[in-house]
Order: C-alpha cells, then structure tokens, then sequence
C-alpha cells in the first residue's frame, strides 16, 4: 500500500517514483515566467492522511482486490486507485490527478455495463469504503454514496421506509440515482433522482459544492450525473412509507416459435396500459423461454388480475404468489451477487408496440435461436411521466412507458465473441428500425450518438455544467460528456 505524505513524497521525487515532472523555462523563448511563478502556479501535491484517503498502485497487495467490478467481461488496470474515506479524501484525490495529470473515473457500486467505473491509464476514485447513514426529522435519509442497495434496504426497510430504487443487491445508490434509476415502486413515487434532496460534490477542480433547492447542479445529477463532472460524496433522500405487503405474479410459456412469442409480446403491451401505479411488470424473452412477471402492493389489483388471466389462456404456467413482507419479497430479487461474465444494455425506449412491430419478427428470431441471448422490457409510465419533475431533473424520456434492455450471459471467456456478435446484430437490428432513445445506465459502447440518446434535449444544458465544473475534463470515460 502507497499512503503518500509530503515527506514520502519528497523521497519518491529523489527515486523516481512518482515521475515527477521539473518545470524549467530556461529553454524555452515562448515563456518569461520566473521559475518561482511557475512553482507557485503549478498544481501542487496534496497532504495525503489515511484518514481521508490512501492511494495504491499496481504492486501493493491491496490493488487487486480494489480493481474487481461486477463485469469479468472488461477487465483493466488504473495506473492509481484512490481509496477515499471521506469528501475530504476526494477533493485530496482530485488535487493528486491534477498534480499527475491524470484522467479520473469514479467507482462506487461498480456495477457499470461497460466498465466506465475503472480505467487502464488514470486514477480510480473509489468511495465505495464510505457508507454513513444518518436519519433526519422529516424521515428524510442521507447517505454516502458508498452504499449498496441491500445495505440501504437493510437500514430502511426494518423502518418502514422505501425509496423508489432497483432491486439488484450490490448495485450502488449513487450510480443508480444519478443516472435515473428506477424500480417496482418508480410507477407511484418516480424515478430514484425524483427522491434527491441535497448532494455533496467534489468537482474536476477539487471544489467542495453542497447543492440543494433549484441548483442547476443538482438538476444536472438527476439523471446526468454519471462520471461526468463531479464525484458526489453524499446524497439526501425523501422515503415514503413501505407497502405492508408485496405480490408476484408470474406466467411461463415454452418452446416458442417467433410468430407466438411475438403475439404474446404485443398482449403484454395491451395489458399493460392499464395497470395501477402499485403493479410494475416485465416480459423476459430468455431463448425460447418467456416468463412474464407482474408485481403489485396495494389490495387493489383488479387490473392485474385481468392482465394475469388474459395471460394465463395462453401460457403454459401460471402462478400467483403469497402477499409477502416487502423485506422478505425483495429479497428475492436480488440477483447474483459476484462478478459475472455479461454484456447487457439498452435496447432501446418506448411509446407503444407498433414502435417496435416492424422489426421484432427478426429481433424474436434471433433472440430465440441464440444461446444466452435475453430480451426484456419493462414497464415506466405512471409518475415517472411528472412535469413537475421534469423541471427539476435531466432525465429525458419519461414520456416512454416501456424501457427494453438487451442481456447475454457466458461462462467462459471463449464464449465471448460468439455471444457479443449475436447481441451486436440485434442492437444493429434496432438501430436500423429507427430506435434511438436510451436509458444512460444501461450503456452500450456502440451506441452511435450516444451523447444525444441518453441526454436528449437536456445535453447543451449538461455541456454548460460540464464546462462549469470541470473545464479541463479531468473526469472522463469512454461515454462522458465533453466539454
């Protein structure tokens, strides 16, 4: 482990260590500055406290285990992992990249799609390490943004309190609010960003911002906010108070041809449309294996059972869970909670079926006759579609009430090429149709126009923050925003 101070620090310069870089204008005609103003204007090494923060670097023992993310499919090496404890940490991790001039990545739950929270050739600012949880009078929650979804459904759910997030486990609170998020509960209470009261944040200077209210910065982290130009440090919420239950419906059907899955796709569609704001479902095409689910939590679920038996005549299963405790029931849907081999993304957004009709006997096809291919579209709408919090926000599709999301799973890297050229065509398919509105945490590298399809409209009004708040674009990733 490399835990830097001005003394050590002074001793890496000696050795070589650092590679620290000695300013000398003597050479040079186009500068008259003095050797001690470029001293006093260069960036200078911070104090580095283990308090606040620890850096480590390839050798150290503790460096492997700081590089791992959730995707097996992208692995990398920064050239520096900061390992912050605090917001002082980071602003102090900002001021070392500035001091290397090194582009920065941020990591907190490192569940990104495409890797976009690790690097091969600058510095992670990791804040997974800080998840403080504090309760406030009006049952409002702030929480470091270290925090997973299971460590805040453990701290809020035995209170009683829910916050209209995800439902994977080890996903992180930051990453999912920042760009959106959204879950079984997102139909009533809106999207995760809708729930943000305050933030703190470190910008690509190492400024410290506490925004709330109408701050053009904090609109610009609800739903723009992912690696773009600040590491948020703390994020406060508004809760609501949990359901006393939770209710799963399910209806399989096997062996599928793609003129049968295809009709079963456009019933769901109907059926949807008239769902309360309590129901959310998803239609998951796995192979030749469709499983539709439908959850709700209110006593009031005449739509969903009118859905869940038009469905049931035509499928081959059908089952009706007990009302559960949401505590339990959540749980349930969790997910795998180690690194996997995948490539997932967004397959595009929604107004209806007809959107989609003109390509899906090829997507179906394809879906159905590859090997770990999944497609899967899950139901918006409801107060996700609030022009109240449209204006407070960046998010810019919550006109769709359909989010479609495009999976493969592998075991092996061999089976890699083989399972990413089958998604490419499907993604390839979509494209040609004209779909071109996609939801920002679920990237994928080849989106063309990527900047335009998550941002929308609101992508000049990112830019200005962007320019704002990190001129030199220290902070960067593959898909960020430019300045």
């Amino acid at each position: 482990m490399a835990n830097y101070n001005r003394r050590d620090f002074a001793k890496l310069v000696i050795l070589g260590g650092i590679g620290y870089t000695i300013f000398s204008c003597v050479d040079d005609p186009k500068k008259d500055k003095t050797a001690k103003e470029v001293e006093e204007t260069a960036p200078k090494m911070p104090e580095l406290l283990p308090e606040n923060i620890k850096i480590f670097q390839k050798a150290d023992e503790e460096y492997q285990d700081l590089t791992i993310r959730f995707n097996k499919r992208i692995q990398q090496a920064p050239t520096f992992i900061a390992q912050c404890f605090n917001t002082k940490g980071v602003v102090d991790a900002i001021l070392f990249a500035k001091f290397k001039d090194l582009k920065v990545v941020v990591k907190s739950g490192g569940h990104s799609f495409e890797g976009f929270s690790n690097t091969n050739d600058g510095l992670v600012i990791d804040v997974s390490a800080m998840k403080k949880m504090q309760w406030n009078d009006d049952h409002s929650v702030t929480v470091e943004t270290g925090c997973i979804l299971k460590e805040l459904y453990d701290e809020m759910l035995p209170k009683q309190r829910i916050l209209p997030s995800g439902s994977c486990a080890t996903v992180g609170i930051a990453g999912l609010t920042l760009g959106g998020g959204y879950g079984f509960f997102s139909r009533k209470y809106g999207l995760t960003c809708d729930s943000l009261q305050e933030i703190t944040m470190v910008d690509g200077n190492g400024n410290i911002h506490h925004e709330s209210g109408n701050s053009a910065i904090l609109k610009a982290c609800k739903g723009g906010g992912n690696g773009n130009f600040g590491i948020v440090t703390k994020m406060k919420f508004r809760t609501y108070q949990a359901p006393k239950f939770f209710q799963t419906y399910r209806c399989k059907a096997y062996k599928l041809t793609t003129e049968r899955a295809k009709s079963l796709l456009k019933m769901w569609f109907q059926y949807t449309k008239k769902l309360p704001n309590t129901a959310f479902s998803a239609f998951v095409l796995n192979g030749k294996t469709l499983t539709i689910l439908i959850t709700n939590y209110a006593t009031d679920n005449k739509g969903v059972m009118k859905m869940y038996n038009a469905l049931k005549a035509v499928s081959d299963k059908a089952t009706i869970g007990s009302k559960r405790p949401l505590q339990k029931a959540l749980k349930t849907f969790y997910g795998v909670q180690h690194p996997i081999y995948f490539k997932n993304a967004c397959a595009g957004l929604y107004k209806d079926y007809t959107e989609i009709e003109g390509c899906m006997d090829d997507v179906i096809s394809k879906v159905i006759s590859s090997r770990g291919l999944i497609y899967q579209v899950n139901t918006l709408g409801g107060n996700i579609n609030s022009s109240s919090a449209e204006k407070r926000s960046v998010f810019p599709h919550r006109s769709y009430p359909y989010l479609s999301e495009l999976q493969s799973y592998w075991d092996k890297p061999s089976q890699e090429a083989s399972r990413l050229k089958a998604f490419q065509e499907v993604q390839d398919r979509f494209y040609k149709h004209g779909i071109r509105a996609h939801y920002r945490n679920y990237p994928d590298i080849n989106f063309k126009d990527f900047e335009t399809s998550y941002y929308g409209k609101y992508l000049p009004e990112l830019k200005a923050i962007k320019q704002q708040l990190d001129p030199e674009n220290r902070i960067q990733h593959p898909q960020s925003i430019s300045v």
